[in-house]
């Protein structure tokens, strides 16, 4: 069963329409999966319950819609048991759907909120006037070595999106830059490998383009954290091989991030 909380919204992307019923064909055969059961690890404090309530939506905005989740965003009634609680008790609840499209897995993954789930991409790029190339700042995290992205957060509760922006690139980068100054790009869905059909990922991006000055107190100041392992400017090339190993989502918003330097 298809609930609908309401029809506020008029410019909906193509796939959130009352006459496409897709996720009933599937939905009793999906597998549900939470990160509760997945990881072994101490939840975040702003982590949702497994069993969420209308109060978990009612503040909750999506950048997919420009609106509040309850007035944008389909909803589904649900029962699903989650193992590791005693005599296998089963849950129910009206869960958000993807509004991208069913993925074939339910449940709230490996994320930690139901429905959107925020991040940050704040893309760093400067002209190497030298070697006349554009270059961008990625990192490399110790737990995917050889594996570059942006410096990329997640927000939690109780953080403005551009907070997330520079507070993530001064915990990755020791770099402090104001997004005042920034150029923003984009908000929106992503094509996340993580998303299920109750949560999936949202994010905001800025571009920070340097200019030769600021490119040199980068150069002076970016200071590798904890968890990385490299942090360093590289060509925006796809013969380059640390380029050609980026997501595909990361290149995308840096492709789009040229658009406004070129």
């Amino acid at each position: 069963m298809l609930t609908y909380i309401c029809d506020t919204h008029s410019d909906y992307p193509k796939r959130i329409s009352a006459n496409n019923l897709f996720y009933t064909e599937y939905k009793d055969q999906r597998p549900f999966f939470f990160h509760d059961v997945l990881i072994k690890e101490p939840m975040p404090e702003w982590s949702e319950s497994l069993v969420p309530t209308i109060d978990d939506f009612k503040d909750k905005y999506s950048y997919i819609t420009n609106d509040y989740v309850l007035n944008s965003i389909y909803f589904e009634f649900c029962e699903y048991y989650i193992k590791y609680i005693e005599d296998e008790d089963i849950n129910f609840a009206m869960l958000p759907i993807n509004p991208f499209g069913p993925t074939g897995i339910g449940g709230r993954g490996i994320f930690y909120k139901w429905g959107p789930n925020y991040t940050s991409d704040p893309i760093v790029i400067t002209y190497d006037s030298i070697r006349d190339t554009y270059q961008v700042l990625v990192i490399e995290r110790k737990d995917k070595p050889g594996f570059y992205t942006l410096p990329t957060g997640m927000q939690d509760s109780s953080e403005f999106i551009s907070t997330t922006v520079t507070q993530e690139l001064k915990e990755e980068t020791n770099v402090i830059l104001d997004t005042n100054n920034a150029i923003f790009i984009y908000s929106g869905y992503v094509n996340d490998a993580r998303n299920t059909d109750h949560a999936w990922l949202e994010t905001c991006v800025y571009l920070f383009y340097l200019n030769d000055t600021q490119r040199y107190t980068l150069l002076k100041t970016i200071k590798e954290s904890d968890d990385t392992i490299s942090l360093k400017l590289i060509d925006i090339d796809d013969t380059n091989n640390i380029y050609k190993n980026i997501s595909a989502n990361h290149k995308e918003l840096i492709k789009m991030s040229l658009n406004y330097i070129l």
